[in-house]
């Protein structure tokens, strides 16, 4: 079986399949005099460690499964634009790792990464790996460079190039993980997060544009700069209080939305590493889990205060990280719409700077720049502790907001971090945000329900009863009228991915998964699949109801 992280982007690669949502690009720049040959059997050696990699997802029962492929399956690009002028060259090459970034990954087809080696000149060459999500993640990139620099050291030495074997496989996490979710202990964790979200919905966060009915994933980008005499005080204060810069700066952007919007329930996502065994911390693979951070800012507290809140959201929230953010959102059942994520709308976290290859012969290595594209949430704040001070980014949804106005956002953050950590005692009303700020919270209107006795509650066409039978045998039971909501009675998005699948054999047709939201009861989905099914004969079963083309909510 897949991990419940890994089942998640499957099945949002079938909600909206042949899009470059969750692929992961690095790079470096090689300077300097490479062995080309030895790199390229450092990396395949480095595949060939990690089955991951190499595996690719196939679907059995309506479940899916990953399974591995021999290394040979990845084969590096080779480019040579050395022939070309020197700035052609430069502009070449950034164009093929612009589009290679933005390729999408076949989930059915292995392997989960690809790699492209540019020379630029005889001693300039660009690396530009892109992995997909469900197989790599932010840790995985720290190990991936330790094992590339140790056999490339070995390959040029004319040594053998062999890395130890792992004594485990993303695969035996998977495994694991899905054998702890059952017991006391995870009861006792998924009440925790019922009770800390109930009752939650993103803040009215203030945009420049209604939000459209279906998520484009469309990003922009703009930078955070906290200079080291701000980032000593912001330490300072957080010694004083017992918090890490995490806390204080996470503090500091949540007040930010909280003075935006006009309201104290700001609830945050951060993703954590999700390693929380010392088996798994040497493999590649995608163990992040997602917490909610949901302090209360109500009362209009002391940034004092409001710190200390944020300390116990965040400690009791890393005691209970062991439940899946898969699992949470199937618990909480909160209202789907494709439009935006289900429990947040903001993501914010704090990361060290990025590992390089270490130690290569003859080489000077540095980081390549290749901006991100593409976003999930409205709004992602990604800081970098620089030791001194600290960087950020910010990405957002450019169909929301206008580039102005996240630059503003940006110089808003610096400003209010500098006056709550020069006057932690004031309350938090004492920062006033910009004029002009307004909440815009349009977006795709709400489906209109019709009166008591004006709709039959038994079904009434053969497509009717179809869909009713295999919802009862997804389900467990059977719906008790032809109006209630999938997604009311216990449907997740595993269950909404195995109604489609069985609905498309039966009828001998391929309806895309992101039918059922959109027509969540069962007569709804029986009209929208009968509208499919006529325009089969046409081809044009995609537009029988449009697919999302982005992110969107989770589930």
């Amino acid at each position: 079986m897949l991990s419940f992280a890994q089942q998640r982007l499957w099945f949002l690669d079938r909600l909206r399949p042949g899009r470059p949502d969750h692929n992961v690009p690095t790079g470096v720049r090689l300077r300097g005099r490479l062995d080309r040959g030895a790199l390229v059997l450092a990396l395949t050696e480095v595949v060939r460690r990690h089955e991951v990699l190499r595996g690719r997802v196939v679907v059995i029962d309506d479940s899916p499964y990953q399974v591995t492929e021999p290394v040979e399956t990845f084969v590096p690009t080779m480019t040579d634009l050395a022939h070309l002028p020197a700035a052609q060259a430069q502009e070449r090459a950034q164009e093929l790792m612009a589009a290679d970034a933005a390729t999408p990954f076949d989930l059915a087809a292995a392997p989960m990464l690809r790699a492209r080696l540019i020379r630029v000149a005889d001693d300039d060459h660009l690396l530009l790996l892109v992995f997909h999500h469900i197989a790599f993640d932010g840790w995985s990139l720290s190990v991936l460079w330790q094992e590339l620099s140790t056999a490339y050291r070995a390959a040029a030495a004319g040594r053998p190039v062999v890395l130890a074997e792992l004594p485990i496989q993303y695969a035996d996490f998977a495994d694991w993980q899905r054998g702890c979710q059952s017991g006391a202990a995870l009861r006792a964790q998924l009440a925790y997060w019922r009770d800390r979200l109930a009752g939650q919905s993103p803040p009215a966060f203030p945009t420049d544009r209604p939000r459209p009915a279906l998520w484009s994933g469309r990003g922009d980008q703009v930078e955070i700069e906290v200079p080291a005499e701000l980032a000593d005080r912001t330490r300072a204060l957080g010694r004083t209080h017992e918090v890490t810069p995490f806390m204080t700066l996470l503090a500091a952007f949540q007040v930010l939305i909280a003075r935006y919007s006009g309201e104290h329930d700001v609830p945050v996502g951060t993703p954590i590493s999700g390693r929380t065994r010392i088996e798994v911390e040497p493999l590649i693979g995608f163990f992040v889990n997602t917490l909610v951070l949901r302090p209360d800012l109500s009362g209009d507290p002391s940034f004092a205060e409001v710190l200390g809140r944020v300390r116990r959201c965040a400690v009791d929230a890393y005691a209970h990280q062991d439940v899946p953010f898969e699992r949470l959102v199937e618990e909480v059942r909160p209202e789907r719409d494709l439009g935006q994520h289900p429990l947040f709308t903001v993501m914010f976290q704090l990361d060290e700077p990025s590992a390089l290859p270490a130690g290569l012969p003859g080489l000077e290595v540095s980081a390549l720049r290749i901006p991100q594209t593409i976003v999930k949430f409205d709004v992602e704040v990604s800081m970098t502790d620089r030791g001194d001070h600290f960087t950020g980014v910010v990405r957002y949804a450019a169909d929301l907001f206008a580039h102005d106005t996240m630059r503003q956002l940006a110089q808003d953050y610096r400003s209010v971090l500098d006056h709550l950590v020069s006057s932690p005692e004031q309350p938090i009303s004492a920062w006033e945000p910009p004029l002009g700020r307004r909440v815009s919270r349009s977006g795709p209107a709400a489906r209109p329900d019709a009166g008591p006795g004006e709709q039959s509650a038994a079904p009434s066409t053969e497509t009717e009863l179809l869909v009713l039978d295999i919802w009862a045998e997804v389900l467990g039971a059977a719906p008790e009228s032809v109006h209630d909501d999938f997604f009311a009675l216990g449907g997740h998005s595993l269950l909404a991915s195995k109604v489609m699948s069985r609905l498309s054999r039966a009828l001998d047709l391929e309806l895309p998964v992101a039918l059922l939201f959109y027509h969540p009861t069962v007569t709804e989905l029986a009209d929208a699949v009968d509208a499919a099914l006529l325009q089969d004969l046409g081809g044009a079963v995609s537009e029988a109801s449009p697919l999302p083309a982005g992110e969107g909510r989770q589930s």
